[in-house]
């Protein structure tokens, strides 16, 4: 079954024009919602999928009950749902009966017990969901660089967002450089609409996460160059020092709304030049000519030239100067 999430508006809006005119076709009810019927056929098919809509042997369109949708399409979901949390807490009880043993091994002051070392890329990524869905007040991130590709790096991530989701205090730093990468963009932003805190700092030390200042989960080498393995540490100095080290570069990076403000603030700074620089060239004036009266370089002059060409397709400079002149390019933008 497909991913729906929510219903799209122009799902409910049909379901709300069969349910309140039912036995019509989809000829007649696109006609009264303005709509094509191909416009109408996603809808109709995710609708059907979903249980709530379905069509009648004479060819017409008939609104389901929610209620018995959910029990028709959702029923048999949510039985096999249930006895696997069954046996997922069977399988939780049995573990945690050796929780004792652990607990008198680590009295003993066997060094072992406070660092797990685990190689094996599923038990990483079940341990770091673990880990996150068992947080309960307080997750620090350190991510250097921009978004990683390593399976391990894409588990922290996930952990992240889901902890914010939940409302645990979640706080994340960054390298400048990671607001490059279009998908670290969107991550970060998905990141701060669910309450996350994130700061930017020039460069960050090794990735790191902490939860809830008990336990660090950091990535470490291994002997294959393209995987990493993961070292849960438990030990308080280790942590203490971790989180001291968080601490002193949250206190001198920047905030995310900071550090986006004054890239938009360049963003203009850049309109404005291309501007000038598009006006003049369309006036006549050389590429000599224009930087010394911008005060730019000629190199940044002829790389603002082309990257105007490239982007309207023109094939020559002085039809890119009649498309500026057209669309208005050469006029003074204002305030973002």
């Amino acid at each position: 079954m497909n991913d729906f999430g929510e219903l799209a508006e122009l799902d409910a809006a049909l379901y709300r024009a069969v349910l309140t005119a039912p036995g019509r076709h989809l000829a007649d009810i696109a006609d009264a919602m303005s709509r094509t019927s191909d416009e109408l056929d996603k809808s109709i098919a995710r609708l059907s999928e979903m249980g709530l809509l379905r069509q009648s042997e004479s060819d017409t369109l008939v609104a389901v009950s929610p209620m018995l949708a959910e029990a028709t399409v959702l029923g048999a979901e949510d039985l096999e749902l249930g006895a696997r949390r069954a046996a997922l807490e069977q399988r939780r009880d049995a573990i945690r009966r050796l929780v004792p043993d652990w607990n008198a091994a680590l009295s003993t002051g066997t060094s072992e017990a406070v660092v797990d070392v685990i190689s094996d890329q599923s038990a990483i990524a079940n341990v770091l969901m673990h880990y996150a869905d068992r947080c309960e007040q307080e997750l620090l991130s350190v991510a250097p660089g921009r978004l990683p590709s390593s399976r391990i790096d894409g588990r922290t991530r996930v952990a992240n967002v889901y902890s914010a989701r939940r409302g645990i205090k979640t706080r994340a730093l960054y390298q400048h450089s990671a607001l490059r990468d279009r998908a670290t963009r969107a991550y970060l932003n998905e990141l701060a609409r669910n309450g996350a805190r994130i700061r930017f700092a020039p460069s960050l030390p090794g990735r790191s996460l902490v939860v809830d200042r008990n336990v660090a989960l950091l990535p470490i080498p291994t002997e294959d160059p393209g995987r990493h393995g993961l070292a849960v540490v438990r030990e308080p100095n280790v942590i203490a020092w971790v989180v001291a080290t968080f601490e002193q570069l949250w206190a001198e990076a920047a905030p995310l709304e900071e550090v986006i403000n004054k890239q938009s603030q360049d963003d203009t700074e850049i309109d404005h030049t291309r501007a000038a620089i598009l006006r003049l060239m369309a006036e006549g004036e050389k590429d000599e000519a224009i930087s010394r009266r911008l005060s730019i370089s000629v190199r940044t002059c002829r790389r603002h030239i082309a990257d105007y060409m490239a982007q309207v397709g023109a094939t020559s400079r002085f039809q890119a100067g009649v498309i500026a002149a057209r669309a208005g390019h050469t006029d003074n933008p204002g305030p973002r």
